[in-house]
């Protein structure tokens, strides 16, 4: 099997002879959404390509990919998920609400781009595309969007928990096991993430740390209050 430095040199070479500008994704699964999804049409001026070699993509590799072949004086582009900025710590950032002042910042360069939203699979949390895979999977007819909407709303009110849960464990250098929470809602879901908190950080105010950052995140919504599609649209950016 090629080496990972003997594969970052044979698509250097292969970008050396093409005109088009090539965008470095951090995973197989954004390269497929990206270009199977997305851009399809667009081939003959972009070229999408996944920084995961089988050996670990992820931002930072977009970044060193990216600069690499700029020095090289290629025409390197790259895209991130936006909890990059919670990775790197860039906490200002993370939590600006304004999609202008974000878009300006640029953290990481001209030519590295982040994204509004938490990670590139909330882009596919339509309430459209949502409702065909769910009613599908539950061989029922398609609800109308409002009503999916507001359901989507509703999940979104213990997801804005977990989400803040997240953040403050990564802060802390902790993680949560895969599945946690699931099938908890509401009070109950909360006291469990409290405790889950309580217990690994060892800190007696994690129950006002986790209202505060669900506050925040909550402040993404930008005053939109009713069960609309602005409302969903602007949470989304955090769950």
């Amino acid at each position: 099997m090629a080496s990972f430095k003997q594969l970052q040199e044979h698509d250097s070479i292969d970008n050396a002879y093409t005109n088009k500008a090539v965008v470095y994704l951090e995973s197989e699964e954004d390269l497929q959404i990206m270009k199977e999804r997305w851009f399809f049409d667009e081939g003959k001026e972009i070229e999408f390509k996944s920084v995961d070699s089988g050996e670990g993509g992820g931002c930072t590799q977009v970044i060193n990919r990216v600069k690499s072949e700029r020095d090289k004086g290629m025409s390197a582009f790259g895209i991130v998920d936006r909890d990059i900025l919670m990775k790197k710590e860039k906490w200002d950032l993370w939590w600006e609400i304004d999609d202008q002042k974000f878009k300006q910042a640029k953290p990481f360069g001209d030519y590295i781009f982040v994204l509004r939203r938490w990670e590139i699979e909330n882009y596919l949390l339509s309430p459209e595309e949502l409702e065909i895979v769910l009613s599908d999977k539950a061989f029922r007819s398609r609800q109308e969007i409002e009503v999916v909407i507001q359901n989507l709303l509703k999940e979104a009110e213990d997801l804005k928990v977990l989400s803040a849960a997240l953040i403050i464990s990564h802060q802390y250098g902790q993680t949560f096991s895969t599945g946690f929470g699931f099938k908890k809602t509401g009070e109950v879901l909360q006291k469990q993430v409290e405790n889950h908190l309580s217990t690994q950080i060892q800190s007696n105010d994690m129950s006002q740390q986790l209202i505060n950052y669900v506050q925040k995140i909550e402040a993404f919504a930008e005053g939109n209050n009713e069960l609309t599609r602005k409302r969903w649209e602007r949470l989304n950016r955090m769950l």
